[in-house]
């Protein structure tokens, strides 16, 4: 947003234009999707107001009745529970979102859900990969072209925004679009409309903004890669979603509905052995969900008989190796390492019962409370999950 627009009476036409009924103008927003409306003469305050009870009033009936639907997001942990009622909260609300998250952890399939789970679900949704576009095709492929707009342009074609017309524009890894591109982007979500490359003429547009990036955009602000108005056009709403070493146990779920997937691809019986499931759970997965996707995709063409055993299970092992942050030659620390998987592993069995694990390893009650005070509430998961990881690559040596 341009700091200097602002119209003959002192006000920021944008800010207006955003936020109508934050005391700037007579608009009241009618909640039954014609948008905002103008109020009649001098009851505006007061229409205003009425409406502004029925929106909130219909607003709060429809959050209580809006339940996190669990789709494609699997998993019982804190994390993914927690994504799960994002997405449920964000559903109704038409505001930009901007999804975050390391490369392979989903953000498309995040997307999709909160697409479908939105009014606009039956309606398109528009995906496009902002950083496999060539800049020269950019442009084309985002806005669309006219009829002989540049040579091979021998039809019109629609771009990636006219096809989310009514519905959603997906823009993944959005931190590699082109600087020229941005501008033009910003042009359009501010006016609400598009003209095509060598167009003469804009088409009005309405479509959700969800985005998508693995690269800090607000560095990439910093560093002049990325405009800052639009970055704070397209980050409204923001979801990060959690590497899968940070939801560790849920691999084991992901696993299966990856099994039970393939299995009626392939129109054949397919089970994960409880050897093989805990062996998914010694892997840090630095490449997430889509790196624990390919290891699955692998193990099924090796388990001629239909079973998935241990040794089906293959992970890189330039992946793997990488994952481990400190490889322990001392003595000592060996010891430590050792001691500390023991009492996660018995915290873990006992279910976080302190009691319990106590009795299990003969350790006082005190240790395990100093230990657990050690780590956040919700991190004992991704804890343990790297303490496995590291007594594993000291047993193995890599």
């Amino acid at each position: 947003m341009d700091d200097n627009d602002h119209d003959g009476q002192g006000r920021n036409s944008t800010f207006d234009s955003e936020f109508p009924n934050a005391g700037f103008s007579h608009s009241v927003y009618s909640p039954s999707g014609n948008g905002y409306s103008d109020a009649p003469g001098s009851g505006a305050r007061q229409s205003s107001f009425i409406n502004l009870k029925k929106v909130s009033s219909e607003r709060k009936n429809r959050n209580t009745a809006r339940r996190p639907e669990p789709g494609p997001i699997i998993g019982s942990s804190a994390a993914a529970e927690k994504l799960r009622e994002t997405i449920a909260l964000y559903a109704d609300n038409d505001a930009p979102v901007l999804i975050t998250g390391e490369t392979g952890v989903g953000k498309e399939l995040v997307a999709r859900h909160l697409h479908t789970q939105s009014r606009r679900g039956s309606d398109p949704f528009s995906p496009l990969n902002a950083g496999a576009v060539p800049e020269t095709l950019a442009a084309s492929e985002l806005f669309g072209h006219s009829r002989g707009a540049f040579t091979g342009a021998i039809a019109e074609r629609e771009g990636a925004i006219s096809l989310a017309n009514g519905g959603v524009l997906f823009l993944d890894e959005i931190g590699e679009m082109p600087l020229s591109i941005q501008t033009h982007l910003l042009r359009v979500l501010e006016d609400g409309l598009v003209t095509k490359v060598g167009g003469k003429s804009a088409t009005k547009t309405d479509f959700r903004l969800i985005s998508a990036t693995n690269v800090p955009l607000s560095q990439h602000v910093q560093e002049k890669k990325f405009r800052r108005d639009l970055y704070y056009r397209i980050n409204v709403l923001s979801i990060d979603v959690p590497p899968l070493r940070a939801r560790a146990h849920d691999a084991a779920e992901i696993a299966e509905s990856f099994v039970a997937s393939y299995a009626k691809a392939q129109d054949r019986k397919i089970t994960l052995s409880p050897k093989a499931s805990d062996k998914l759970l010694t892997h840090a997965y630095p490449g997430n969900v889509r790196e624990l996707r390919n290891v699955l995709a692998r193990a099924v063409v090796h388990a001629i008989d239909g079973k998935i055993l241990p040794e089906h299970i293959v992970f890189d092992h330039d992946c793997s190796s990488a994952t481990v942050e400190n490889t322990v030659f001392d003595i000592d620390d060996a010891k430590n390492l050792v001691s500390r998987f023991v009492m996660m592993r018995a915290l873990h069995i006992s279910d976080g019962n302190v009691t319990k694990a106590a009795a299990l390893t003969g350790r006082s009650r005190g240790t395990f409370h100093t230990l657990k005070k050690s780590i956040k509430g919700d991190d004992f998961d991704a804890a343990y999950h790297q303490v496995c990881i590291d007594v594993k690559a000291l047993i193995d040596g890599c």
